[in-house]
């Protein structure tokens, strides 16, 4: 007996040892960042201990505002943990192994950002000793009838939830042990309706306010949803590109960019439903419009909210731009500058331009305008600090048991998939890529295919950035039946001299097919195979991230890549 406790210290300090190591081994940067970090939790600390000792008079906060800068980051963050389910469903409903290797990294923002939302909620409550109140079976939670009550329930069983597959896979990974998947796919499963339903009941706290107009409309919980999918995956691309550049793990491009896709649809609806808020209450004109008033135009010379809201509006609004189009979406400059556009413009409408506006005009009609004192400011700020120290610490735990670095001594050596997905585009791409520009005629691509038996071209602009591609058949369909496109036509009407200078015969742009598919460098085997099956074609274009063309893909190239793999 004594010696099976002996072994179990022996392995708990050798657990802590490489534990240590892992977190807190690093270089100046790592240090100055700790150090940073730390300092602001300190600042945040010792002020919410003055908030304390003085009481809530510190605050901006009164009787007419109640909730204020600390509930607003508590609505928000909110939201944050229950965006961790866009990594959810397409991992282990979509199978999508890109993104796969990357949930856990959203599973522990969820869990932070719960734990960041809880302490917001504690520095709110005046008196933080009479939370034993809300604890179940000690206190009395009102439990069916509030809301509250509710929310309390799904908060920590999501932060539950997710602690507990966390640190179970956490567990079986440093012990060389495959998870039981009876027991973290259901668990994993049920995150899902737990994370939609976080938001929601969230959003049922304010929802079920009637005296406050502001908030009483059944189209806010979608919209609580719709923001949080465009402010938690915004926040993802961003500490996944922080991850691979200076941590040691692999992030797919392709799994960044199919987050970003999914904040496009999102942000469309987040904006389509609150247009059609904005719309109902100013068509109809009641007493209720006061606060929307206040929020964006001012009300009786108040007008504190007005740049704040109009500035996310704009913010959210050039986001949504940069996620719409295709080209400035999958461009890593334009892409994490729509991130931290759509990240600060959520922030503001689903935080102070949210909660304020409901206090604005009181119940009385009566105005107390309301902006958060720097004590206040100072509290957050602390509690977003501990939340990227823990977080940071996190993942750096994750990241070393994922590589082994941070594994049992009687593990069995682990053995690291090169790439689980097959090859690559990359490593089986013709990388010899011949271009054309949209002004090359078409007997001068005739007269190319001829000599290098290469039976399509892709067209760049001055840029070299793939425009679209000309091949055989463009040329043959071109040949059989010339016909000018419509531009030509209206140039010969109206220039009828212009002609003569142009030189004989049709230009790749007069037959090019336009858009080109194209592939990134990483994208696997089995996509390019089902790209070039379900569309019917012959090729596909590898381009980098500037739209550049670095490769071709074509069907010989898929085939003897099988012939390679027998």
């Amino acid at each position: 007996m004594e010696l099976a406790i002996l072994e179990k210290k022996s392995e708990l300090r050798t657990f802590l040892h490489g534990l240590f190591e892992v977190l807190f081994a690093g270089g100046r940067a790592f240090y100055a960042w700790m150090i940073g970090l730390t300092c602001l939790v300190l600042l945040g600390f010792s002020t919410y201990v003055s908030q304390l000792l003085q009481g809530m008079t510190i605050t901006h906060m009164s009787d007419q505002v109640s909730w204020g800068f600390y509930i607003s980051n508590f609505t928000f963050l909110v939201g944050v943990a229950a965006a961790a389910v866009l990594l959810v469903i397409p991992a282990y409903l979509y199978h999508f192994k890109a993104i796969k290797k990357i949930v856990a990294f959203g599973e522990l923002l969820a869990v932070t950002a719960v734990i960041m939302a809880i302490l917001f909620v504690l520095v709110d409550v005046g008196r933080p000793d009479r939370l034993w109140h809300l604890l179940p079976f000690v206190g009395r939670m009102n439990f069916p009838s509030s809301v509250l009550a509710w929310d309390i329930l799904v908060l920590n069983g999501y932060l539950l939830i997710n602690l507990t597959v966390a640190c179970y896979i956490g567990g079986c990974t440093y012990f060389g042990r495959e998870p039981d998947k009876r027991l973290v796919i259901p668990l994993i499963l049920l995150s899902i309706p737990w994370a939609i339903g976080i938001h929601t009941v969230t959003a049922f706290l304010y929802n079920g306010l009637p005296a406050r107009p502001f908030w009483n409309a059944s189209i806010l919980a979608p919209r609580f949803l719709a923001s949080a999918f465009c402010a938690g995956p915004a926040l993802m691309i961003l500490i996944f590109q922080v991850l691979r550049r200076l941590m040691d793990f692999q992030v797919r491009d392709r799994a960044i960019f199919k987050l970003a896709e999914i904040i496009a649809y999102a942000m469309a609806i987040n904006l389509f439903l609150m247009f059609a808020e904005i719309f109902k209450e100013y068509y109809s004109n009641t007493t209720h419009l006061a606060p929307m008033q206040y929020l964006y135009q001012g009300l009786h010379g108040h007008s504190r909210l007005v740049p704040w809201i109009w500035t996310a509006m704009v913010l959210n609004s050039v986001g949504f731009l940069l996620f719409l189009l295709p080209r400035t979406r999958e461009r890593f400059l334009t892409l994490n500058i729509g991130c931290v556009l759509i990240f600060a413009g959520i922030w503001i409408e689903k935080g102070m331009g949210l909660i304020i506006p409901g206090f604005i005009p009181d119940t009385l009609h009566d105005i107390y305008e309301y902006m958060p004192s720097s004590q206040e400011v100072m509290i957050g700020v602390g509690i977003w600090a501990f939340g990227a120290l823990l977080y940071t610490l996190a993942v750096r735990t994750v990241i070393a048991l994922d590589t082994g670095r941070l594994r049992h001594p009687a593990a069995p050596p682990l053995v690291l998939e090169s790439d689980e997905e097959g090859p690559l585009a990359r490593d089986i791409m013709t990388r010899a890529v011949q271009s054309i520009t949209p002004t090359t005629t078409v007997e001068a691509v005739r007269r190319m295919m001829s000599s290098t038996g290469i039976s399509g071209f892709p067209v760049v602009d001055e840029k070299n950035r793939v425009l679209g591609v000309v091949s055989e058949s463009d040329v043959i369909l071109y040949e059989i039946n010339p016909q000018p496109q419509l531009v030509a036509k209206l140039k010969k009407v109206i220039l009828p001299h212009a002609e003569d200078e142009q030189s004989p015969g049709g230009t790749a742009a007069d037959i090019m097919s336009s858009p080109a598919i194209t592939a990134l460098e990483d994208t696997p085997l089995r996509e390019l195979s089902q790209e070039l099956l379900e569309r019917k074609i012959k090729r596909i274009i590898i381009i980098d991230q500037d739209r550049h063309p670095v490769g071709v893909v074509s069907r010989i190239d898929i085939v003897k890549t099988f012939e390679s793999l027998g």
